[in-house]
């Protein structure tokens, strides 16, 4: 991994012209160096740095109660690790050291300036002060939006277990149950199918089946609630992204038009997806299909995935990205009426090389197609 990183970094810092690229993001310092660094979220003041030129091999600069994380679980090699004492030391100086020892300090270097402090940034312009300091924000979501080979199966395996924790959940829950009765079972569920982290666990039902993203409450599921479930999680720091709509008791015909309308959009735009087609004439033609039916079309109607839950490419009005192979998506259509009905069907595809395939929604175990019933 540490060779086929190295080699995909410095192929795109050629495009971008750069001499150096130093990573700071805790989702792109996971991406590069296997490791998923936990506090580094926690405890602002831990930074870790990755570091890279065109002549250099990379190197790494961690807090030292983290530096045995990264050597167990990165693929970073022996001797390119420097650890830091957070109490006597500033990481960004170690990093502007290293540069300097890389010999780029005059140079080009590339540096996620959306998430980089300001304190550093004021560091570098006085440590470094004829360097040209360049925002490299996209160019990590340009190399992350195709998928390497261990990346697809992490995403694949995850993604097709997820459907079984939702419709367990459908199938178990009952009219008289809360919301938070539903997510402890979806909890225990995901943790069932070795999942790490349920992050955005949405359980939400009758006029909070509109909240996109509604955290599970203290209401009680009610004969003809819609209830929404969007489960959100991460296993070996790869997202899912899987979301079902069901209804408490037999759904009425106004239910199940709505939501086979929302099948069709989502299935209309899945059918659309095929390397060399541009991002924008899906959302478009979904547009389009939802105006015609007097649906008031969402921002976006699919979203990239990895390691991060939302990333490039997005399925949107604004961005025309020519969609490539090994490219994973999740399609999203979401209806919302009346205040109080909200109605959503989310699965994970990636693009092949000749169309695409369902990660989720294969139809292998459930059609989903069809409203869910939870019993009354």
């Amino acid at each position: 991994m540490y060779q086929e990183f190295t080699k995909l970094q410095r192929e795109i810092m050629q495009k971008y012209k750069l001499d150096a690229l130093v990573t700071m993001s805790p989702e792109n310092i996971t991406y590069l160096t296997g490791t998923s660094v936990p506090t580094q979220i926690t405890v602002r003041q831990r930074e870790v740095a990755h570091i890279l030129t065109m002549d250099c091999d990379p190197e790494v600069i961690i807090v030292n109660i983290e530096e045995p994380l990264m050597r167990m679980q990165g693929w970073i090699p022996e001797g390119k690790i420097t650890a830091y004492n957070e109490f006597t030391q500033k990481p960004m100086m170690l990093t502007i050291e290293t540069l300097k020892k890389m010999g780029v300090e005059n140079k080009r270097i590339g540096f996620e300036l959306s998430y980089v402090p300001a304190t550093d940034l004021f560091m570098l312009q006085n440590e470094i002060p004829n360097a040209e300091i360049v925002n490299a924000d996209e160019l990590y979501e340009e190399m992350r939006m195709i998928k390497l080979p261990f990346e697809l199966r992490r995403i694949q395996e995850f993604g097709a277990q997820v459907e079984d924790v939702i419709y367990g959940v459908f199938a178990a829950a009952k009219a008289g149950m809360t919301e938070k009765e539903l997510q402890n079972m979806l909890v225990s569920r995901f943790n069932g199918i070795g999942g790490d982290k349920l992050n955005i666990p949405v359980v939400a039902s009758g006029e909070r089946s509109i909240l996109l993203n509604g955290a599970a409450t203290d209401r009680v599921l009610k004969k003809g609630d819609l209830v929404r479930i969007d489960l959100i999680g991460v296993k070996k720091n790869y997202y899912c992204d899987c979301c079902r709509t069901a209804i408490v008791g037999e759904p009425d015909p106004i239910h199940l038009n709505i939501w086979n309308k929302v099948v069709q959009s989502h299935d209309d735009a899945i059918a659309k997806i095929r390397p060399g087609i541009g991002s924008k004439v899906i959302y478009d033609s979904f547009r389009d299909q939802f105006i015609e039916w007097g649906f008031d079309p969402v921002a976006f109607v699919g979203h990239g995935l990895g390691l991060s839950l939302h990333e490039e490419p997005y399925i949107n009005p604004y961005k025309n990205t020519l969609l490539r192979e090994n490219m994973v998506l999740c399609v999203e259509p979401i209806v919302t009426l009346d205040g109080c009905r909200g109605y959503q069907l989310e699965n994970e595809v990636l693009v092949t090389g000749d169309g695409h395939q369902m990660i989720t929604g294969t139809k292998n175990k459930y059609d989903y197609s069809k409203l869910p019933v939870i019993e009354a």
